[in-house]
């Protein structure tokens, strides 16, 4: 039977942080950042993360680093993990549609109790794949991304990712920090991602995006003693229309 009530607030949890950055630097930036994520209910957890961000660009190379530590408590065990991405990048400006290309590789820990590192509240596909298959725990992401602008109104992207797990003594884990399976073991080989899209300026305020994804499984779905909650390929199609206001 429908309702006609407001939603009510999770009052057991917590969220608060700080972040400062500075741009005294001519083409750099740097972050440094505290957060804290509190659950009180049930076996309950106490996150408490710190973590430093550098990005900018010298000789012609850009460059995008940061690093996170995490601890607190999930139920009644400590956790202790960490976190790191680093990527260096090149922009063609005087090549034919101005590409740019970027090498990343994002290491996020595992733990045989489940205690890895909680990425928390994050911004998904902007960094692990378009087909958010992965969150940020127990995972590695080697990846290659390449852009570039034909004209004024197009945007073409290329990004391929190569995921492994960081030990085999645990599971992957979905964006929402499902474990995929409830037992580890097997092969670390998580699978590859192609992504590509294709974004077009209709007007100063208005783009259509057409996009394409496609995963290769890798050995992990075959040789883990439990079932994945699926095996084989998978594609990914989607097209998107922005309006801006």
């Amino acid at each position: 039977t429908p309702t006609n009530t407001f939603n009510s607030p999770d009052q057991s949890q917590e969220f608060m942080g700080v972040n400062s950055t500075y741009k005294g630097f001519e083409k750099d930036s740097f972050d440094l950042y505290f957060l804290r994520y509190i659950e009180g209910d049930g076996a309950g957890f106490d996150y408490n993360t710190v973590g430093v961000r550098y990005k900018g660009a010298h000789c012609g190379i850009l460059f995008d680093s940061e690093f996170a530590g995490q601890w607190g408590e999930v139920g009644t065990t400590s956790q202790h993990a960490w976190a790191y991405t680093l990527g260096a990048g090149k922009k063609f400006e005087c090549a034919p549609w101005s590409p740019t290309f970027w090498t990343y590789f994002d290491f996020a820990t595992g733990d045989a109790n489940g205690n890895g590192y909680h990425h928390q509240f994050p911004l998904a596909h902007k960094y692990m794949g378009f087909m958010d298959l992965f969150g940020r725990r127990n995972i590695q992401d080697l990846n290659f991304k390449l852009s570039a602008k034909p004209c004024d109104k197009l945007t073409l992207l290329a990004w391929h990712h190569i995921f492994k797990l960081q030990t085999i003594a645990d599971v992957p884990y979905s964006v929402v920090m499902t474990p995929f399976v409830a037992t580890p073991g097997g092969s670390s080989d998580l699978g590859q991602e192609i992504d590509l899209i294709a974004k077009y300026g209709i007007t100063p305020r208005s783009n259509v995006l057409l996009g394409y994804s496609h995963f290769f499984a890798g050995d992990f779905y075959a040789t883990n003693p439990t079932p994945a909650p699926f095996g084989g390929d998978a594609d990914f199609y989607y097209v998107q229309f922005t309006q801006n206001f």
